[in-house]
């Protein structure tokens, strides 16, 4: 691969030569001579920080170069590489054939893989656990009204019951309990809720 390339790329990028930009950027995925070459760049793109990937890699970048790399870890079951789809998942969101290649999986999913791979890994956790406390988030947003999950019309008992569970494993991956206080609020929530739909029920039946 010819390293020049990428940085008159990023050169162009930052001045604003679109056109330019685009023509180096190409270049330098061209140059790769290996797909060895294409994973060895993407392990240290993505370690070094050299991306805001949460934003987005540029699309020909991403798509040409580091998807094939991390699909291929994601294959072999390398947990690095499930990690990593996970967190450029904005990316491929995007992008119907790539979002295809991994089963239409979403970032808590492949983190939940990646946790099943590796469950030691403190980022697998951190990850995992950020991504829990936001949909979390989402099912209590709008009580007293409901609580939210799947189902058009508020929660089920089922989902709710999934969603106790869930808050119990987020217990797990808070080792430091910074979070004890939410958690505790979320479960009180549902459980409040399903005391409402089962009333509900018994008023109905």
């Amino acid at each position: 691969m010819e390293l020049e390339y990428y940085k008159q790329y990023l050169h162009c990028k930052k001045l604003g030569f679109r056109i330019r930009a685009r023509q180096h950027l190409q270049q330098f995925i061209t140059s790769f001579a290996s797909f060895t070459e294409k994973e060895l760049w993407t392990h240290e793109f993505l370690e070094n920080h050299q991306c805001k990937y949460e934003y987005g890699i540029r699309y020909e970048l991403y798509e040409q170069v580091v998807f094939p790399a991390l699909l291929s870890g994601y294959q072999k079951r390398d947990p690095w590489s499930v990690l990593w789809l996970a967190r450029t998942a904005n990316n491929f969101y995007k992008v119907k054939h790539l979002h295809k290649q991994i089963d239409f999986k979403t970032d808590y999913g492949l983190l939940k893989e990646c946790y099943l791979l590796d469950p030691s890994n403190n980022e697998v956790q951190k990850d995992l656990l950020s991504v829990q406390i936001r949909w979390l988030q989402y099912c209590i947003h709008e009580y007293p009204t409901g609580i939210l999950s799947g189902s058009v019309n508020g929660a089920t008992i089922d989902e709710c019951e999934e969603i106790l569970s869930e808050v119990e494993f987020a217990r797990k991956l808070d080792v430091e309990k910074n979070q004890d206080k939410f958690f505790n609020e979320v479960q009180s929530k549902v459980l409040e809720y399903i005391v409402r739909l089962r009333a509900n029920k018994y008023q109905d039946g």
